[in-house]
């Protein structure tokens, strides 16, 4: 864990802890889900941040023609690591305390949203394709059918790929108005803006500037995080968090 790089915007009732490669992959995209390296490097994780990996959820992340990339579960402990090995979700959500959320990524931009004030907690695998599936406003409305006040809500991005390095050949949405501030076209191809998107829609939804943090991380020229893009195609690193007892 790198200390400077950590979320620090989070009431001391939630813990929030980001690794980097110095902790070890999260997830060995070239082995089996739950390799024993892989699990032990969580372990140790959840223990540099006071938590016990018996007690999160692991979020598993499906990838596919079938998938809508918009699937929000809510979560207590009958979903921690102790009962089941992880859930499918590109959402999870929370109100029970001591119940951690984890979430491995390489350049996706694993998004930690809570409630301070109803005490509800939320992980958001927010890669392109749940971007554009609207993930952020509808784990938002989840918080808003639960009762949250949107301006109470803290939301923090973490490292990820950046505007300026991460581009594709095609975008679908491009010529969408309301992607036209999040794209630029130059001769490598359409960069997109992923974490801006999502900041405009929780900014949208009615979340408080001030309460939206995006780590400035980019993971594709940071030696210290996994980077798909930039061919770390089997390392992960992770964002663990938890709504502690009061």
């Amino acid at each position: 864990m790198i200390q400077q790089d950590q979320p620090g915007h989070f009431p001391q009732s939630f813990t929030v802890a980001l690794s980097s490669k110095s902790d070890g992959t999260m997830l060995d995209r070239s082995l089996t889900t739950h390799d024993t390296s892989a699990v032990d490097n969580r372990v140790k994780l959840c223990q540099l941040a006071g938590l016990n990996y018996g007690d999160v959820v692991y979020q598993d992340i499906v990838y596919g023609d079938d998938q809508t990339y918009d699937k929000i579960v809510t979560v207590d402990r009958r979903h921690t690591t102790v009962h089941l090995p992880d859930v499918n979700a590109d959402a999870l959500f929370t109100k029970n305390p001591d119940v951690g959320l984890f979430l491995p990524v390489a350049d996706c931009v694993a998004t930690v949203i809570c409630d301070p004030v109803n005490r509800y907690l939320a992980m958001v695998h927010l890669g392109r394709d749940s971007t554009v599936a609207s993930l952020m406003r509808k784990t938002l409305k989840t918080f808003s059918a639960e009762g949250s006040n949107l301006a109470d809500v803290i939301i923090w991005m973490s490292p990820s790929a950046k505007k300026e390095t991460y581009f594709m050949q095609w975008f679908d949405h491009e010529a969408d108005p309301g992607w036209q501030d999040f794209i630029q076209k130059t001769d490598q191809g359409i960069h997109l803006d992923l974490s801006g998107y999502n900041r405009a829609a929780a900014l949208g939804a009615g979340v408080l500037a001030g309460n939206i943090h995006n780590s400035p991380i980019n993971t594709m020229t940071s030696n210290n995080y996994f980077s798909h893009s930039m061919g770390d195609t089997t390392g992960r690193f992770a964002v663990v968090a938890s709504m502690n007892s009061i």
